[in-house]
């Protein structure tokens, strides 16, 4: 899930960055017009954060248009800053796609015509992000952990970046499906990844801000007509213990949760890493060079180099240091959570694809192996200590305990952000008030394993 929505880059679906060479996304494509040759290899200015911003809004997502304008400025911004062979071709050899998804930026794919190779180290094909949000803190975060994973080959490598954008490496592949991310081989993969990513030490503010985050949702939501009244509390998909859930809800009641949250997580001892915050089916990316077999396992079908592997995370736009438990916790409310659905709601809840205890240990056996091996390599200097006991067993259960706790908190945190957005929001074809009412009811369903860090008390 993203976090904010910025009304000037209106999107399509609920954060499906989905980067595929094949007609599995929706894309529509429009070659520039031949110019006079020689503007190509004009000077070019570099345009400020703001004037790219008003000239992406003008992009028009309802009619699928793109005007003269931004097909000039994305052939300005390639050439500059991607250089080599992007600057001598012409505008009648560029082509550009608008890859359609995303809550607050706006992609493009970009690529050299068939027959222009490279002339140096410049790609042959790369991703245009145009960023819709102006909080200048939170780009300069983003900016620092995206070269900082591309450094680490923990996601995709940076080609470029400039005032309001960047280029992106383009990775030719797919999602992951819902199901796909409990299957033993993949499931393995994703949590040696997620070590990777849990051990990094990122120069950005150590303290977690979900709460914080999830409070002023709820002081925007107050200020809204339904945020002044009491809501019904019926589950739409979530299959859930109706003795457990109260009969309505409101935003004071909401808050009580919350400060329930907060104790819950002042007493649970997990600890604070370095977050993706969003690692569901969608921000797992498969590669193209790689095949899911009957047996079971992943196959590549072309030669490989030596460091190339199947699975890459992506869309760390919202990523912080954040504690441990969230991040397992959320990623296992993913396995039953399905947004690969075009009718109303538009998602699907499959309550018996939450993980079992043995899918919930076999992913964090192969978290927990990995934190081991970084920890005792040379490669990692700032490993945090607290990850670790050095009773990897002793370790294990702690993990399998606290990811089960911590899926509460998500479907806790994930309903404050869906209230707002049915309020605020503007993707029309996603009921986020009924996502709501489920992930509200889930996290009912689930309070009582949460409720154990203060019950010990």
């Amino acid at each position: 899930m993203t976090s904010e929505i910025d009304s000037s880059f209106a999107a399509l679906n609920i954060n499906r960055h989905v980067f595929d060479d094949t007609d599995n996304i929706r894309t529509y494509e429009k070659d520039f017009k031949r110019n006079n040759p020689s503007e190509v290899q004009s000077p070019r200015h570099s345009p400020s954060s703001s004037e790219l911003k008003n000239i992406f809004a003008k992009f028009d997502v309802a009619s699928k248009q793109i005007s003269p304008e931004i097909l000039e400025k994305t052939r300005d911004l390639c050439a500059k800053y991607l250089g080599g062979a992007w600057t001598k071709i012409s505008s009648a050899e560029f082509h550009v796609k608008a890859i359609t998804g995303g809550m607050s930026n706006l992609l493009f794919l970009v690529n050299l015509p068939s027959h222009v190779k490279p002339i140096g180290t410049e790609p042959d094909s790369a991703l245009l992000r145009i960023h819709g949000q102006s909080d200048v803190e939170q780009l300069l975060s983003e900016s620092v952990i995206f070269t900082m994973l591309s450094e680490r080959h923990l996601g995709p490598k940076l080609l470029g970046v400039f005032p309001g954008g960047r280029f992106e490496q383009f990775i030719p592949s797919r999602c992951l499906q819902c199901e796909e991310i409990a299957y033993p081989t993949m499931s393995s993969i994703v949590g040696n990844l997620l070590a990777r990513v849990h051990t990094l030490d990122v120069p950005i503010t150590k303290e977690p801000n979900m709460i914080a985050l999830a409070e002023s949702w709820l002081s925007k939501l107050r200020l809204t007509e339904s945020g002044r009244r009491e809501w019904e509390l019926k589950p739409v998909k979530a299959k859930v213990d109706m003795e457990a859930l109260p009969a309505t809800f409101s935003c004071e009641s909401l808050a009580k949760e919350m400060a329930l949250v907060k104790r819950c997580l002042s007493a649970s001892g997990s600890p604070i890493v370095f977050c993706h915050n969003d690692l569901q089916e969608g921000n797992v990316l498969l590669y193209n060079k790689f095949e899911y077999t009957s047996e079971g396992t992943l196959r590549n079908t072309v030669p490989l180099g030596a460091d190339e592997e199947p699975l890459v995370l992506i869309d760390f736009e919202y990523a912080s240091y954040n504690y441990r438990g969230f991040d397992l916790g959320n990623h296992f409310c993913e396995y039953g959570i399905d947004y690969d659905c075009n009718e109303p709601p538009c998602y699907k809840i499959h309550n018996e694809r939450f993980p079992s205890s043995e899918e919930r240990r076999r992913f964090l056996s192969a978290y927990i192996d990995e934190v081991y091996k970084l920890r005792d390599s040379d490669d990692n200097p700032h490993f945090p200590l607290d990850l670790v006991t050095g009773d990897k067993e002793k370790d294990l259960e702690t993990l399998v305990e606290e990811s089960l706790r911590f899926m509460g908190v998500s479907h806790f945190f994930w309903t404050i952000w869906s209230l707002l957005q049915a309020e605020e929001g503007i993707v029309e074809d996603f009921d986020f008030h009924s996502y709501a009412l489920d992930r509200l009811s889930l996290y009912f369903h689930n309070k009582k394993n949460l409720l154990k860090y203060v019950e010990r008390d």
